[in-house]
């Protein structure tokens, strides 16, 4: 298998030049971590994890050329199956990797089924929070030139993440502040719990600061 997930590797790693740095090889590299890491507690197939965590994100650049107007999480199910085909993999593996791939994002409407797409959708979400999601939204913001910090309620509603006016606390309410409830696997819900509580105090220290509060 080993063999295997290099040659995945170094398809998906081509796939990342140029991306923003909220989305770039690093975060896959983690989510693939993680994944792992959940995948041994719930016993879940590691191959399938491993070849979806690598492959969940390779049409994140095209989506975001195209200002979000294409789903990167389907896209990225259907360049995963050629890519898996070419590698001369069975249609099972391909099936049940491209279903994890699909079910992986927060923004549509696919929903995981298999423990494998569970874990990977937890690994991707978990990935948003914490120390971790801080940095990665600040990072987007500052990709797209968006605001630091902005509480105005019209933002929220608009839930518009390329919006100038779109920052890490709009997205926290818009989002994040939901994700740990929808995490699938026990494991995640309580990683979750307390990447959620981390970043939620963030977030009030930061309106603290920002409003000249001593």
């Amino acid at each position: 298998m080993e063999g295997f997930i290099k040659k995945v590797e170094q398809v998906a790693k081509q796939r990342f030049q140029g991306n923003s740095s909220c989305h770039d090889w690093d975060h896959v590299i983690r989510v693939r971590s993680l994944a792992l890491a959940i995948g041994k507690k719930e016993k879940a197939n590691l191959k399938t994890v491993e070849t979806a965590a690598l492959l969940h994100d390779i049409m994140r650049a095209e989506e975001a050329r195209k200002k979000g107007k294409i789903c990167h999480a389907l896209a990225g199910a259907q360049e995963a199956e050629k890519i898996l085909l070419k590698l001369g993999e069975e249609e099972s593996f391909i099936k049940a990797v491209k279903h994890c791939i699909e079910a992986h994002r927060y923004r549509n409407s696919h929903q995981p089924r298999s423990i494998e797409a569970k874990v990977l959708s937890d690994a991707d979400k978990l990935d948003a929070l914490g120390a971790i999601g801080v940095g990665r939204g600040f990072m987007w913001c500052g990709h797209h030139g968006l605001n630091l910090h902005n509480t105005d309620p019209k933002i929220i509603s608009q839930n518009n993440p390329y919006d100038k006016k779109h920052c890490l606390y709009a997205e926290y309410h818009i989002k994040l502040k939901f994700l740990k409830d929808r995490m699938f696997t026990r494991t995640g819900k309580k990683i979750a719990k307390e990447r959620s509580a981390f970043m939620a105090e963030f977030l009030k220290r930061l309106d603290s600061e920002v409003k000249g509060k001593l």
